[in-house]
């Protein structure tokens, strides 16, 4: 959720200047101490990518979760802090939020119910949706399902300013997929179907119904069932229900260093049902693992690899700071970065965000997840010199 790219980055720092006038820190639960390591110990890469992890400590970051899979192994790291109040210290076994990474899985589970014949991604949306929010959204009633994996459809952004003023003064409260869609009724579509490309978190919604009503369970379910379990991952979460092990969420309104706490508002955005543009949690170690298999062909068929690794351009202005992101495909982004392509997904909430990306070139998995965001620490962590901490001795 709220990766809305160039309109969202300006979006969100508009509303957390807003945060103040309408919330306080609500501290209603200590995050439990994790004792765990992940990975293997002794790395060989092991120094190289601890200054990764020290310069997110010094662009301000509370808190992180950090893995790199690579040929030699894997390295994970909690760093910094899951709770800065309680000063519990951040370990590979806590989690957080990860955004609008979410909806690679939204993404994988259509396919997956692609390759069992249950949909067709170039079919019609409103095929399989209910009749209530094809009327109502505009385009939701000729956008087959492939547009809005690559966000063609048109169909109008329900993350506005409004709703997440909303969000902060208590009106919506962990609404679902469907409660954030009745927001968009009767409103007009960006453009016409097919004509360019624009984010919206609402086709990643939309999808979610779909999977819900091919899939006969909810699509936080499915994930779970059918994504999550029979590969054996255990540490990312498709749920209402929050971990005990998920950290606690910060931002520093003006870049000076002080951290105000945004758990609350954190909970309230992306808490409801099915929230499959960005409502998942996960640790970094398990969120990696769940990449590099759908990179490498372990978890769909041979024939929607292609499909994967086709990408559309990126018309939408993004700015300076995304000129980068060059391509989306069906629910992932690729970079161009000074080590070749790298392709997964950014991800924001609020305060947390998260990241995973696979660079072919090398079979290198990278996934970051923070507690804490400011200007300074997104333009750090959002820039294509990032990942030369991978590589660079």
């Amino acid at each position: 959720m709220r990766y809305n790219m160039k309109k969202g980055l300006l979006k969100t720092g508009i509303v957390i200047s807003i945060v103040l006038c309408f919330s306080c820190t609500k501290i209603d639960y200590l995050v439990p101490t994790q004792a765990c390591e992940k990975g293997i110990p002794n790395h060989p890469n092991a120094s190289r990518y601890q200054k990764l992890a020290d310069a997110l400590l010094s662009q301000g970051v509370v808190g992180a979760s950090l893995t790199i899979l690579s040929p030699e192994g894997i390295w994970s790291a909690g760093i910094g802090m899951a709770d800065l109040q309680n000063k519990v210290s951040m370990t590979p076994c806590h989690t957080l939020r990860i955004g609008s990474v979410s909806k690679i899985f939204c993404a994988t589970a259509i396919l997956k119910l692609h390759d069992e014949g249950k949909l067709n991604i170039n079919d019609k949306a409103s095929k399989y949706l209910p009749q209530e929010f094809t009327k109502g959204i505009a385009n939701a009633d000729q956008a087959t399902i492939k547009q809005l994996l690559n966000h063609t459809s048109g169909i109008v952004e329900y993350s506005t300013i409004s709703n997440i003023l909303q969000i902060l003064n208590l009106s919506i409260v962990k609404h679902s997929a469907e409660e954030n869609l009745r927001s968009i009724f009767g409103k007009k579509a960006n453009f016409n179907v097919g004509k360019k490309d624009e984010y919206s978190n609402s086709n990643f919604l939309l999808l979610s119904l779909i999977i819900k009503a091919v899939g006969k369970m909810e699509a936080y379910e499915y994930i779970t069932k059918n994504l999550l379990l029979p590969n054996g991952i255990t540490d990312v979460y498709a749920s209402t229900i929050i971990p005990t092990s998920l950290s606690r969420a910060y931002y520093d309104n003006y870049d000076n260093g002080i951290m105000m706490d945004r758990t609350e508002i954190e909970n309230n955005a992306v808490g409801g049902s099915d929230m499959l543009d960005g409502g998942m949690i996960a640790n970094s170690y398990d969120l990696a693992l769940f990449h590099e298999k759908l990179m490498t062909g372990k978890i769909l068929s041979e024939n929607f690899m292609a499909e994967l690794y086709s990408f559309n351009p990126v018309t939408q202005d993004l700015g300076d700071e995304l000129s980068h992101l060059k391509g989306y495909s069906l629910g992932l982004m690729k970079l161009e970065t000074n080590y070749g392509i790298a392709i997964g997904h950014y991800g924001t909430v609020q305060s947390f965000n998260g990241m995973v990306y696979y660079f072919p070139q090398q079979q290198v998995t990278m996934a970051l997840i923070r507690n804490a965001d400011s200007a300074k620490i997104k333009k750090f962590a959002e820039s294509k010199e990032i990942f030369d901490f991978l590589f660079e001795e």
